[in-house]
C-alpha cells in the first residue's frame, strides 16, 4: 500500500481509486498519458506486416507511390478497420473506451483511424509541423472534444522520431510563441505497445527519426458526434457492422445527417 504524500494546509483533494482515475486525471492537467496496450512482439510484428501491406494496396488505389508523393500522402495510412478487422479490436480495446466515455460522455464516435510510418532521415522525412488534431482552432473547451489514442507499434523516444507535444497546451487558444515551445516541448518516450493517450487540442509532432529503422503507429481519433469524420466510415464500411447496435453508434451509423426532411423525421419515429 502506498503511503499517503504529506500535505499542509489542503483541504480538497481529487480522488482516484483505479488505475483509469490517474490517466483520465493527467489528460485533463497535462493533456496526454501513457497507457500499456499489453501487446506481444509477435502480435506488434503483425500490425506492421499487415500495414505495409494495406501500403502497398492504398498506393495502388492511388495510381502509385509517385501520386502520393506528390499530394503529401506518402507513409500515411487511412481508414485501417476497413481494410483489415483486425484493426478494429485497437479502437475497442478497453482501457482506452472508458477513458473515452469519463471525458467525452457515453456518446463518442470513432473520427478516424490512420498509421503514420516515420522513415529514417536519411529518406528525406523532417520534423513534421505543430498542429493539433482538430486543426484551424484557435478556441479552448470546459471538456475535451476528441481524444487521441496513438499506438507504438515501435519504441518511441527522440532517436525514433516520437511524437513531441506540448503538456497542457489543450488550455491554451493561441500557439506559444517559438521561444516557449523550443523550452517546453518534450519528446514522448514510451515502449512499444503503449497507447499515448492525449487531448486531440494539445499541440503536438512527429520528431525527426535517426534511427536506422522506420518508425510505425496506429492514430485512433474519438470525437463527439458533433463533429464530423474524416472520411465517411458509414459509407466506407457500406453497412458492415451497422446490425450491432454498439459498433453502429462507434463506427457513425447512428449520427449520420439525414439526407432529407423525411428521412429526418423517419429517424424521429424511430425513437417512439
Amino acid at each position: 500500500m502506498n503511503t499517503p504524500i504529506e500535505r499542509y494546509g489542503i483541504r480538497e483533494q481529487r480522488k482516484a481509486e483505479a488505475p483509469v482515475d490517474v490517466h483520465v486525471e493527467e489528460i485533463g492537467i497535462q493533456g496526454f498519458t501513457y497507457v500499456d496496450g499489453g501487446f506481444s512482439a509477435t502480435e506488434i510484428q503483425d500490425l506492421k506486416s499487415r500495414l505495409d501491406r494495406m501500403m502497398s494496396i492504398q498506393a495502388a488505389e492511388a495510381g502509385g507511390e509517385e501520386v502520393l508523393k506528390q499530394i503529401s500522402e506518402s507513409n500515411t495510412v487511412r481508414a485501417l478497420l476497413a481494410y483489415d478487422d483486425i484493426f478494429l479490436d485497437i479502437v475497442r480495446t478497453p482501457t482506452i473506451l472508458e477513458i473515452c466515455k469519463r471525458l467525452l460522455g457515453d456518446y463518442f464516435i470513432l473520427m478516424l483511424q490512420n498509421a503514420t510510418i516515420n522513415p529514417p532521415s536519411r529518406e528525406g522525412h523532417h520534423q513534421s509541423a505543430y498542429h493539433r488534431d482538430l486543426p484551424y482552432q484557435h478556441f479552448v473547451s470546459s471538456r475535451p472534444l476528441a481524444i487521441n489514442a496513438l499506438l507504438c507499434l515501435d519504441p518511441f523516444s527522440a532517436e525514433t522520431g516520437s511524437t513531441f507535444i506540448l503538456p497542457g497546451s489543450h488550455k491554451i487558444e493561441a500557439f506559444p510563441s517559438d521561444g516557449y515551445v523550443r523550452k517546453m516541448e518534450i519528446p514522448t518516450v514510451a515502449p512499444a505497445g503503449t497507447f499515448i493517450v492525449f487531448d486531440s487540442m494539445m499541440y503536438h509532432c512527429a520528431g525527426i527519426n535517426t534511427s536506422p529503422n522506420a518508425r510505425y503507429a496506429v492514430n485512433t481519433c474519438y470525437t463527439l458526434p458533433i463533429l464530423k469524420q474524416q472520411i465517411s466510415l458509414p459509407a466506407l464500411l457500406n453497412g458492415k457492422w451497422s446490425e450491432d447496435e454498439e459498433l453502429a453508434k462507434l463506427l457513425g451509423y447512428r449520427s449520420e445527417p439525414p439526407r432529407s426532411v423525411r428521412a429526418w423525421r423517419q429517424s424521429r419515429n424511430s425513437k417512439y
